[in-house]
Formats: structure tokens, sequence, C-alpha cells
């Protein structure tokens, strides 16, 4: 009999536990230096990472970071849901990507808008493969970040999503061991660099490709006020295939210096680089085109200093 009671007792908390309502998520979640992952990510108790505080936030909720500290716990830290994590400035947040991983994965729904602000993503040297990969998801935005030192990429867009918007602004790529910026999606894509520097990687600076995407596809990048400099490969690159997606680059008010090739297109089913009020200078190829790619310049750039040149650039007035 006192078995039975017991048993019946059991019973009834159990059923009480399991119809207890789940913690609730945050709406602003935040992560601290001196925090605890088992707390709650608020301003009063604040987790400690950057995962776990992604896990205690809503969709289309932010992360805020409260002083210096690394954040991801040697894993890399992966996004699945609309966020913005946000550093107000004047703090070191630091991402270190695991050995042979990435810092930060992004593999967010279709209508998710994901923003990074104030990040410093380093990679190592050789630990590091790719600083920031945008798998899928509506937009990606990345703001005041500095991407550097990995093995591979700086930054990898290679949406999945039909259509996909990608900004980076107010940031350094650098250092890297591929290519700094690289557009690559499956869709059509949106893309502004605005006051950028991508400097000393191995291979390129920024890449927009429409080679992965179908032909019914569009990809238009917009580059400002930018600089990419000292590149071993081309400092700002636009290419497709055969039936792929056609792809537009226009550069304005920017510099290539110091690349193996400024500016370069390649492509047969539709690439145009446009250069406006933009430098070309120091550079061992000034500009490179092939099969029938266009580099258009609207003649009032700064294209001196350089070696020699692959292809012709085409004029194009100003409306």
């Amino acid at each position: 009999m006192k078995f039975s009671a017991a048993f019946a007792v059991g019973l009834a908390f159990a059923g009480v536990l399991s119809t207890a309502p789940a913690q609730a998520q945050n709406q602003h979640s935040f992560v601290s230096s001196l925090g605890n992952d088992a707390n709650a990510c608020t301003l009063a108790a604040p987790c400690r990472h950057l995962q776990a505080a992604l896990a205690a936030t809503i969709s289309g909720g932010e992360i805020a970071i409260l002083d210096t500290a690394g954040y991801n716990g040697g894993t890399t830290v992966t996004i699945s849901h609309a966020v913005s994590i946000v550093n107000p400035g004047g703090f070191e947040a630091a991402i270190a990507p695991p050995s042979g991983g990435n810092g930060i994965v992004i593999n967010a729904g279709t209508n998710d808008a994901v923003s990074l602000r104030g990040l410093s993503i380093d990679g190592g040297g050789v630990a590091g493969t790719t600083g920031i990969v945008f798998n899928s998801g509506a937009s990606l935005t990345v703001e005041n970040c500095i991407v550097r030192h990995m093995a591979n990429d700086g930054i990898d867009f290679t949406s999945t999503t039909a259509t996909s918007a990608f900004t980076v602004s107010n940031s350094l790529v650098a250092d890297n061991g591929g290519t700094g910026i690289f557009l690559s999606p499956t869709g059509s894509t949106t893309a502004v660099f605005n006051r950028d520097e991508v400097n000393n990687n191995i291979g390129d600076g920024i890449v927009v490709v429409g080679s992965t995407s179908a032909g019914t596809n569009t990809v238009n990048a917009t580059v400002s006020d930018s600089v990419a400099a000292g590149n071993g490969d081309t400092g700002f690159f636009s290419a497709t295939g055969s039936g792929k997606a056609p792809t537009s680059l226009m550069i304005f008010h920017s510099v290539a210096a110091n690349n193996g090739t400024g500016v370069g297109a390649s492509g047969t089913n539709g690439v145009t680089v446009r250069l406006a009020n933009s430098t070309v200078t120091g550079n061992t190829f000034g500009w490179a085109t092939e099969t029938s790619a266009v580099i258009a310049s609207y003649g009032d750039n700064y294209i001196d200093g350089n070696g020699s040149n692959t292809g012709s650039l085409t004029s194009i007035s100003k409306q």
C-alpha cells in the first residue's frame, strides 16, 4: 500500500512537471566575460557565450555584448534564426574559430534577417577555415567587423535562398589565405559593400559570381568608398558561366591598388563591371577581361601606374 501511494504521488508530480511552461525566451539577451551559460541571458544574469544566448533569444531578437572577451568558447557559432548580434562599441568582441572550423555559420530560414555588428573574427593564421559562412536566410548584414587570418576565405555568402541580400559596411577583411569576400549564391542576390577595406588576401579581394545560379536569376553588387589593396589575385572581380545568372558589379569612388589585377571580369552570359570615379593603380595588370565580359568606364576614373592590361575598356556615358 505504501508503494502504491508513493507511486501515485510520483505520477501526479510528474504530471505537474510535464505541464509546466518552458522557460520564456528573451527579446533582448546579453553576454559578458563574467556571465554563465546556465543563466537566463538577461542583463542582470548574462550568459558567457553566444551559442547559449542564441538558444535563449527569440527569432528577431537581439544579443548585446557587454564587455571585452572571447565569445564562442572554441566552437563554431551556428545561427539558425533571425537575430542581431551587437557590440555597442569600445569592446573587443572576439570570435576565435576552432582548428579547421568556421567562425560563424548561418543556416537561417527563408525570411530570417541576420545582423552582425562589432565582431572581431581572427583565424589565428591556419586554425580557422572561414570567418563567416552564410548558407541560407533572407539577408546578412555585417557592420564594423574585422575578419582576418583565416586559412581560406574571410566571408562566404553562398546563399541557397531564392532571393537574398548581403551588406558589408565599415569592415576590414584582410590577411586571409583565400578570397576576402566571396559572393556566389544559387538564387538571386543584391549586395552592397560600403566603406570596406579588403586587403592582403592571398586570393581575390571581392568576388561576385553568378556561375552557381541559374540563368533566370541575377546577381547584382555595388561597391562604394572601398579599398581592395595588396591582394594576390584580383582586387574586384566578377564572373559567370554559360547559361548561368548574369552578374553586374558597380564600383564607385573606390580604389584597387597593388593587386595582381586591379579589376577583372570573365564570362559569356552577361558580366558587366562598371567603374565610376575610382582609382586603379600599382597593379601588375590594371584590368583584365575574358570572353565576352565587359569592364565599362564612365570616363571619370584614375587608371594609371599599372603594368599591362588584358582586353579593353568600354566607354559609357553618364546619364
